[in-house]
């Protein structure tokens, strides 16, 4: 396993949901165990402060009250979950399930449970001296403030938990990593490939799903081990089946070294947000998507993810210019992310879906024409395009003639 590949992993680990709860599980625990080897450095004036009832006390009040605030907490998250996925789009719930804030007031709730417990039963059981009571006592108390803490943090993040609009904020702010990450590594630490060579022998994929990432730090071994050239055919995003071409070689691979490189693909069933950017866009567009729906009528949230997906597109482009590409493995070929798809993926559907409203339509053209404007090189021609693909739309959709030509002034020359 490279070191790449080491760190997606963690990174998975650590977002999860079980992570944070299982740390301060295992935190706690781990400071009842160290409890008595602790007393020891306290002196002997403090072993008379404590009394046995006043910390068995406070763990029976921990012990009863801090489950019930976990599951209570859980059950809240679990509603507001299924209230974002209905409201905008389930594929936004695996992003909403990294919330810190839930994450770490769950967490302290169950930690300070398990604390609890183990706590009291050290002190049936006289595992706990006067000196270790001392210590139990005063992390008891601490354990209290992280508790009133989270709890704080837990009410106030109730307000907007779930709300469509904190939804946009989570893919906006999950996009801006993955473009930042685009941005540094453009061609997935490989240099620039302008086509797939006729000639070469290819290599295709062993399984179905999602290319999710990619491990250059494995290519880079390979090729140097190998004496071998790799050209790509896919990126992270792609969807693969047993007559994908991954990519070819300048020279046939041993069977050993094909395996080799089937593992520096990560697939999986779903797309994910870490390297795939055009995932966040289509997750923003599909939120956009459905506001726009009949049943929903909501064009204040396609106008705002408008704005986001724009933000989003020229924070990347800004980026690109001041960020060097980083080349971890020269002989790796990739191709560029097509700046036409970005914009296809961002504005598409918001142009299909609301064709009938002329404020969408309008803010779609303005948008357009700020992404034109900020990078005419980059977005220039993909934004004319999409200009006149929307303007199209909407003359299809808007029912009054009118619409049509106060439209038309914002359309992009």
């Amino acid at each position: 396993m490279s070191l790449s590949y080491a760190r997606l992993l963690a990174r998975r680990v650590v977002r999860s949901l079980w992570f944070t709860p299982a740390a301060y599980a295992v935190l706690a625990v781990a400071v009842l165990l160290l409890a008595p080897a602790a007393a020891v450095l306290l002196p002997d004036e403090f072993n008379k402060l404590i009394g046995l009832d006043g910390v068995d006390d406070l763990l029976g009040v921990l012990a009863n009250t801090l489950l019930a605030v976990a599951i209570f907490s859980l059950g809240i998250m679990v509603s507001s979950l299924q209230a974002a996925a209905s409201a905008a789009t389930p594929r936004a719930r695996p992003l909403l399930m990294q919330d810190r804030t839930a994450q770490n007031a769950i967490s302290v709730f169950i930690g300070g449970f398990i604390f609890a417990i183990v706590g009291t039963v050290g002190l049936s059981t006289s595992y706990f001296g006067p000196p270790a009571r001392v210590i139990l006592f005063m992390t008891t108390c601490l354990v209290i403030l992280s508790v009133i803490y989270a709890l704080i943090r837990w009410i106030g993040r109730l307000s907007n938990l779930g709300d469509v609009s904190e939804v946009v904020d989570q893919l906006e702010g999950a996009a801006d990593k993955a473009f930042a990450e685009l941005a540094r590594r453009p061609l997935l630490g490989g240099v620039e490939m302008i086509a797939l060579p006729e000639h070469g022998v290819p290599l295709r994929a062993d399984r179905f799903g999602f290319v999710q990432a990619i491990d250059d730090d494995l290519f880079a071994t390979i090729s140097a081990e190998q004496d071998v050239d790799f050209h790509l055919a896919v990126r992270p995003g792609t969807y693969v089946d047993s007559t994908t071409v991954l990519l070819k070689t300048s020279k046939a691979l041993d069977e050993e070294t094909a395996r080799s490189v089937h593992r520096a693909f990560v697939i999986g069933g779903d797309r994910t947000f870490e390297a795939d950017p055009r995932y966040c866009l289509v997750v923003l567009s599909e939120t956009a998507s459905k506001a726009l729906s009949p049943g929903v009528n909501d064009p204040g949230t396609a106008i705002d993810v408008l704005g986001t997906s724009l933000r989003v597109l020229a924070g990347w482009s800004s980026a690109t210019r001041e960020t060097p590409a980083r080349v971890t493995c020269p002989r790796l070929h990739v191709p560029r992310v097509s700046v036409e798809d970005l914009v296809v993926d961002a504005f598409r559907w918001i142009a299909r879906d609301g064709a009938g409203q002329l404020e969408v339509q309008i803010r779609l053209q303005k948008a357009l024409a700020s992404l034109a404007a900020h990078d005419p090189v980059l977005f220039g021609a993909a934004a004319r395009a999409m200009s006149h693909e929307a303007f199209a739309r909407a003359k299809i959709g808007l029912a009054l003639p009118a619409d049509v030509e106060i439209l038309e002034r914002f359309v992009l020359d």
